[in-house]
């Protein structure tokens, strides 16, 4: 019989970062605790809203009193993996380095490295997990003999209140009734501002706008400001669960890069993907390739109310995106993963 050993999560999660770490963590956590697991995160930064999510679903959190990635750092995760007596460390952050996850083996953890874009030097980690439509073994040439590798929309991290949700089939009505902007947690360079600028004139008045802002979105006011100047047009702080109601809801988005667009296809939502950090660039521009409208921050103003007006008036356009999406991503990566972490963490359990 297999069981669910503890886990440990380091990653980190702020203004400056986002939330998008923090996120996909909290995706693979919960589906361990739900398999009788327990799980503690460590982190360095994490803001206040992260930090009461992770509350809210009774993780340990472990502060890291180090510079992130340093030696201190590992030191502090290794001490951390030893309270929770856990055997395998899960890393996802772009600034916890080759050397750091290193230190981390040769503690004697199993290391699972979550990643994008193969970017981060030699890669020595027991298991890379890179969820992204680009994904290939072509990312990881410079990886260690034992390194195991999971790539594609198959191993999409989706947390629970998307695996369990349930609703009525969606609609695609002539004229698309309600457009959901999501661009992430924090959003720092404030994209959210100039998507919601540019709707006005891309849709009919009464079309409704949901504008969901992040909890470490420091530009909030700004936001308003710009969302009132829409007919109809409502701003949600800090959604949380209420996502998958919200996504169900909407005939159209406009999303950031990241993780949410597996959130996002898994829904069967067609959406406009952004471009808002130069690490989303790849996982976007193949996105394209299977043809979903997509676009950099910088072209925002110019190309979003094309866009935004040519796909709200196909129906046809929108219920091609929203099957694609589905064929991408069935829900179940999560599961996918945790499978291979518990073999790692119990590789003598049968």
């Amino acid at each position: 019989m297999t069981t669910t050993p503890a886990l440990v999560v380091r990653t980190d999660g702020g203004p400056n970062i986002g939330g998008g770490h923090v996120m996909r963590c909290l995706a693979l956590a919960q589906a361990w605790s739900d398999a009788g697991g327990r799980v503690g995160f460590c982190a360095a930064i994490l803001s206040p809203s992260l930090r009461q999510r992770l509350a809210c679903e009774n993780f340990d959190v472990f502060e890291i009193g180090a510079a992130a990635g340093a030696a201190g750092d590992a030191d502090a995760t290794v001490a951390a993996a030893a309270a929770l007596g856990a055997s395998s460390v899960v890393v996802d952050g772009y600034h916890l380095p080759a050397d750091y996850r290193r230190r981390l083996r040769q503690a004697g953890l199993k290391v699972a490295a979550l990643d994008d874009n193969g970017e981060r030097g030699r890669y020595p980690d027991d298991l890379v997990i890179n969820q992204n439509r680009h994904a290939a073994p072509e990312l990881y040439r410079e990886r260690a003999s034992h390194t195991r590798l999971l790539l594609g929309t198959d191993y999409a991290l989706l947390r629970r209140e998307f695996r369990n949700w349930r609703g009525p089939s969606r609609s695609f009505p002539a004229a698309a009734r309600r457009v959901l902007v999501t661009l992430g947690a924090a959003d720092p360079d404030n994209v959210t501002s100039d998507v919601v600028a540019c709707l006005g004139s891309a849709l009919s008045a009464a079309t409704e706008v949901v504008v969901l802002v992040g909890g470490s979105n420091p530009h909030a006011d700004a936001i308003g400001v710009r969302a009132q100047r829409l007919p109809a047009c409502r701003l949600i702080h800090d959604a949380a669960d209420e996502m998958p109601d919200l996504m169900a809801a909407a005939d159209l988005a406009v999303c950031a890069g990241g993780s949410t667009m597996w959130e996002m296809a898994c829904m069967g939502v067609p959406f406009i993907a952004v471009v808002i950090a130069d690490n989303q660039r790849a996982a976007v521009q193949a996105m394209a390739r299977d043809g979903y409208p997509t676009l950099d921050r910088e072209t925002v103003g110019r190309d979003l109310p094309g866009i935004v007006t040519a796909l709200a008036a196909s129906s046809g356009r929108r219920r091609e995106l929203s099957y694609t999406g589905r064929r991408l991503v069935d829900g179940k990566g999560v599961e996918r993963v945790c499978a291979v972490l518990r073999d790692l963490a119990n590789p003598a359990v049968a």
